[in-house]
């Protein structure tokens, strides 16, 4: 992929960049990304935290993950645009929203992870990988 990535949330006013190739990509369908996201899963870009800047005020809603980390999701306060998240577990990466980068296209998901929390109705793609839970 070409450096830098960028993108933002849906009315422009919080934007990022992303100054190093992806760790890893997924498609994560737990409940929590489901009901943050408004969608049946959320595509995510996993990125360094070093790598990750971003500019315009966000806000942060704090969930609880299965792994019992605390999941810090930024949104945009204007518009609502889901953004990325901080996990408290991790804190040396940043999970993106795939679907707001400027050129979303560049997003190839390797793996579905918390395919155990899918809706009955999603259709996965057959080729990639599942898993139950989080494989990272």
């Amino acid at each position: 992929m070409k450096l830098p990535i960028t993108g933002g949330c849906l009315c422009g006013m919080v934007r990022y960049e992303i100054s190093a190739q992806p760790l890893r990509t997924a498609n994560c369908y737990c409940r929590t990304c489901q009901k943050s996201s408004g969608a049946p899963y959320l595509a995510i870009l996993i990125v360094p935290e070093a790598a990750f800047t971003v500019s315009g005020a966000y806000k942060e809603f704090i969930t609880i993950a299965a792994s019992g980390n605390k999941m810090h999701r930024a949104f945009c306060p204007e518009c609502g645009t889901s953004l990325f998240v901080r996990n408290s577990g991790f804190p040396q990466i940043r999970p993106i929203s795939a679907v707001t980068l400027d050129d979303p296209s560049i997003y190839k998901p390797e793996k579905d992870i918390w395919v155990s929390d899918a809706q009955p109705w999603v259709v996965m793609d057959p080729n990639l990988p599942k898993f139950e839970g989080n494989p990272f």
